[in-house]
């Protein structure tokens, strides 16, 4: 009989103490399959998600700290990092008593933290599931620049922990992601959302800071698989290809729709991750 339940923790809040703890959420019973959202989103858009691994799987959703802290109305520490996201995945799984490696996925911004977990911890691992990580510095270590991209990394030099966001950043931010050359951004059925998630965006400027160890990566002997949307921005699908060139066992897959397909399309997404780890 399977059992289902859901438990909270949550961090305790000081902008003197590096958090340790996430927010999660966890389905199910049976090998643990992390799932990481991106940076703007909160773990409610694997819902559909979760609720179909935890019938095979213990599904944890894990928060991150720059959409808990928009959402409680508080501002980030200003020493927030990616490594900060990525040490608290490891105190939390510590802290549930999960002893047994586990299937990480990370979309986006989640991408990257899964990404700098994976490396630094690749003990925690079983497989690594990447969907669209902004990790820019693949493409620099490769001397690349994809279209789109350094357009992304100047815009998101703003996002500073403690910026104040105004409306004129969503727009182009959201533009960056999508093309908005045919219609006004501000008529897509999301825009009063993303104005009123807008603080999630702070933090997001330690994307550009984030480095890594090539060498590390290269050592990595886990099952890796890279999802990238068919509609996605150009250095998005680069950043993925030069990741599955550098991954000793890595795989690729894609789905449709843009950056947030993994969103949108759930059952073809949920049906591609399945079909990986069987």
């Amino acid at each position: 009989m399977k059992i289902f339940f859901v438990t909270l923790l949550f961090i305790q809040i000081s902008s003197l103490a590096q958090p340790t703890i996430k927010k999660i959420l966890i389905e199910g019973e049976g090998t643990p399959v992390v799932m990481l959202n991106g940076g703007t989103a909160d773990m409610s858009v694997f819902t559909v998600h979760s609720k179909e691994l935890s019938h095979n799987y213990k599904v944890i959703r894990m928060e991150q700290f720059n959409v808990q802290y928009a959402t409680e109305r508080l501002m980030l520490p200003k020493d927030y990092s990616v490594q900060m996201e990525s040490e608290a995945i490891k105190f939390t799984l510590d802290s549930l008593n999960i002893k047994e490696p586990v299937i990480l996925v990370g979309h986006s911004y989640g991408g990257l933290i899964a990404f700098d977990f994976a490396l630094n911890h690749p003990d925690y691992i079983r497989s690594l599931v990447l969907i669209e990580p902004p990790i820019f510095g693949i493409a620099e270590i490769k001397n690349e620049s994809p279209e789109g991209m350094k357009k992304m990394q100047e815009l998101s030099k703003q996002f500073t922990p403690q910026a104040e966001i105004t409306e004129d950043m969503v727009k182009q931010f959201r533009c960056d992601l999508m093309n908005c050359d045919t219609f006004d951004i501000r008529k897509h059925p999301l825009w009063a959302t993303w104005i009123k998630q807008k603080n999630r965006l702070r933090g997001l400027s330690v994307v550009n800071n984030y480095q890594f160890d090539l060498k590390k990566l290269h050592q990595f002997q886990k099952p890796v698989l890279i999802v990238t949307g068919t509609q996605t921005v150009p250095f998005h699908t680069r950043i993925d290809e030069l990741l599955a060139a550098e991954f000793s066992l890595a795989k690729t897959a894609s789905i449709q729709g843009g950056h947030t397909a993994v969103n949108t399309n759930p059952n073809e997404f949920i049906g591609t991750l399945t079909k990986f780890l069987k």
